[in-house]
């Protein structure tokens, strides 16, 4: 009989074409041949081509895969006794054989492999040895076979360094763990998180889980008592655990066993710490019902120095807070950051706990580390003050509020200037009148000042709709900037329209430098053309050190302004140190700016501003010195080609027409001429 291979591969799985056979063994899936059972045939055809049975499917799995998981056990020792090596071989998941028949609950398979010796503890990809997944199947009667088989490592840490008695706790199979526990499968086995038994338990919500853990550890000697105060890495505790999981049973049964509902694991957080975080008012009640000195845990604190009160305020639990405070609770503990519940409340704007807080006679004088009070906190928030009922604005203590400071002297209205909370701001004014506009920070800056310097334009507008004092819109900071100088050099070309419109000064800050001064050292070219329609004598003064507008532009390498500046005209002015916008440009290596203006009709005017035997050089010699390449550009554009071919002999370069640049070399000392 001729045997012969189709190298066709058809869903994954290898045809293999019989000639001189019958019609209906014309076709045969070696794969088909193992899940029928098919010994006759899969032997005949093994003993002409014994490669076959170490085709794979399209999971990977072998003929014995399959042969396991539908339990034909011949087939399983016919298959070894040709190649013991597949005994232990795996799909693409990583699992055996032995999976296979666990995950079909096939008993005869299972019992079959393991007396060929097939290897029980053997992880698959998802870290599951066959002890594991039976225990996760509930195939607890395959849990007693592989028992009985001494080889079975009962402790076989799988995903997470669980055990199987670990991973039995964890989906309340009770029955796989006296099995395991009978069988003396370690109940003190700690997982890669520190979980015992217990805890996994008590996470999971596995009430009879426990129960059969408590009551195996009693009888060897751990009292229930042991058991419930084992700690994990984190120092959690099986009612830790519980809190997490959410389960009233399991937590019921830890209180019963006499967990301590003050046990502090390593951030110092307590299980009513935990289950306040979560809004668990039936857990609070249970947790608080149990002990006999409530005031003793009501306000302990946890690592971060908050209380329970502090939890539930975090997301609003208001309904628990109410229950808490009606406890004892105190309404103004701080925090390690100065928070009291109603700070806190404010902060993450649990607004409904605002409001209890506050009808229980919470302080609103408290301030947090940075300083910010409650109104601080609240503006600070979407909406701003329009998350506060009107009532609350109107009482006398919170009124006070607006003229107290934080740690660098801003007020809750530099707040919301800064934010540009118009609704706040006009709630405010209206509650502190225009005396509200005067307060300083530590930086001597307005509410208005900030609002210029962080462009809101409606705050802005609010601010200045029925300002009296103009002293306002053009006092300085502690560096002499007013509002308008704080605009431009934000670039708020709207803003510095504004300002402008309400008769702003052009004075200058303490160094001597002008709003177009300001502008420019950001390069908002926009705003210099507003300034200098409205001045144009801001073009040409100078700060202290003798700097224009333009040396500032050319310094920080700022084109377009530099361009713009030379176009309206600015005169080319000596510094304090001899040194022009041109010097500047070069010394600072701004290679754009010097091309900028080498391609000006203001270039030879430029390279010619200096004084000979200065302290600054001839601009050129600048180029030739920090700027290589820009020197070669002013060269190349002071001549021109002609006409004719490169090839031809006529072809020669000559002195650009550019009576500028010429006029340049003529100035320099008579260093280069074209004469």
């Amino acid at each position: 009989m001729n045997f012969a291979r189709d190298v066709a591969r058809q869903t994954s799985s290898y045809t293999y074409v019989i000639e001189d056979e019958a019609p209906g063994l014309a076709s045969l899936n070696i794969f088909g041949l193992a899940e029928k059972g098919d010994l006759a045939v899969l032997e005949s055809q093994v003993r002409k081509s014994p490669e076959l049975l170490k085709e794979k499917d399209e999971q990977g799995a072998g003929p014995l895969h399959h042969a396991a998981a539908e339990g034909h056990v011949c087939l399983i020792q016919f298959i070894i006794s040709v190649d013991s090596e597949l005994l232990n071989s795996k799909d693409e998941q990583g699992n055996v054989p032995l999976h296979w028949a666990v995950e079909k609950n096939q008993a005869e398979s299972c019992k079959a492999l393991m007396d060929l010796e097939a290897d029980p503890n053997i992880l698959n990809k998802s870290l599951l040895a066959p002890l594991h997944l039976a225990v996760s199947k509930g195939h607890n009667n395959l849990i007693e076979l592989f028992i009985s088989y001494s080889r079975t490592d009962l402790n076989f840490e799988g995903d997470l360094g669980n055990t199987p008695l670990i991973l039995a706790s964890c989906i309340n199979n009770s029955e796989a763990l006296s099995i395991l526990i009978k069988n003396g499968a370690k109940l003190c086995h700690q997982n890669r998180l520190g979980h015992f038994p217990i805890h996994a338990a008590a996470f999971s919500g596995s009430k009879k889980a426990m129960e059969v853990i408590l009551k195996a550890g009693d009888e060897i000697g751990y009292g229930p008592l042991k058991q419930i105060s084992y700690l994990d890495k984190s120092k959690s505790s099986p009612l830790h655990l519980a809190v997490r999981g959410g389960n009233l049973e399991t937590i019921q049964l830890c209180l019963e066993t006499g967990a301590k509902v003050d046990q502090q694991q390593n951030d110092r957080s307590t299980p009513l710490h935990l289950a306040c975080t979560q809004g668990a008012l039936e857990v609070v009640k249970i947790m608080l019902s149990s002990v006999d000195q409530v005031a003793d845990i009501i306000n302990l604190t946890d690592g971060a120095s908050q209380t329970p009160l502090h939890r539930a305020t975090i997301f609003d639990h208001t309904e628990l807070a109410e229950y808490l405070i009606s406890l004892g609770a105190d309404l103004d503990s701080v925090d390690c950051k100065r928070n009291t519940p109603l700070l806190l409340a404010t902060s993450c704007g649990s607004w409904r706990i605002v409001a209890l807080l506050l009808s229980k006679g919470a302080s609103v004088h408290v301030q947090d580390i940075r300083g910010c009070n409650f109104l601080h906190l609240a503006i600070m928030q979407p909406k701003g003050l329009k998350n506060l009922p009107e009532e609350v604005l109107q009482l006398g203590s919170v009124k006070l509020l607006l003229s107290s400071e934080d740690s660098e002297g801003c007020t809750p209205l530099h707040y919301a200037c800064r934010l540009g909370i118009h609704d706040s701001i006009k709630n405010m004014l209206g509650l502190s009148g225009q005396s509200g506009l005067e307060y300083k920070s530590k930086d001597k800056k307005s509410g208005l000042h900030f609002a210029a310097q962080y462009g809101r334009f409606n705050t802005c507008q609010r601010l200045l709709e029925n300002l009296k004092d103009s002293r306002l819109l053009n006092e300085g900071d502690e560096h002499g900037y007013t509002p308008l100088h704080l605009a431009s050099a934000g670039g708020h070309t709207n803003v510095v329209q504004l300002l402008l419109r309400k008769g702003a000064l052009f004075h200058c800050d303490y160094k001597g430098w002008s709003c177009l001064h300001h502008a420019a050292s950001e390069g908002y070219t926009k705003t210099m053309d507003i300034l200098l329609s409205a001045n144009i004598k801001l073009l040409d003064k100078t700060d202290e050190d003798g700097n224009t507008a333009m040396h500032i532009a050319a310094r920080e390498g700022h084109v377009a302004a530099t361009k713009l500046l030379l176009s309206r005209g600015a005169e080319m002015i000596l510094n304090n140190n001899e040194a022009s916008f041109m010097h500047d440009a070069a010394q600072n290596l701004k290679k754009e700016v010097v091309k900028a203006v080498i391609d000006s009709n203001r270039c030879a005017e430029a390279l010619t501003t200096f004084i000979p035997g200065g302290t600054q050089q001839c601009p050129v010699l600048d180029l030739i010195e920090h700027l290589p390449e820009s020197c070669k550009h002013l060269l190349d554009s002071c001549v021109k080609e002609s006409d004719h071919d490169p090839n031809n002999p006529d072809f020669h370069m000559a002195p650009s027409t550019l009576g500028s640049k010429k006029a340049f070399f003529d100035a320099s000392l008579g260093t280069f001429s074209f004469s």
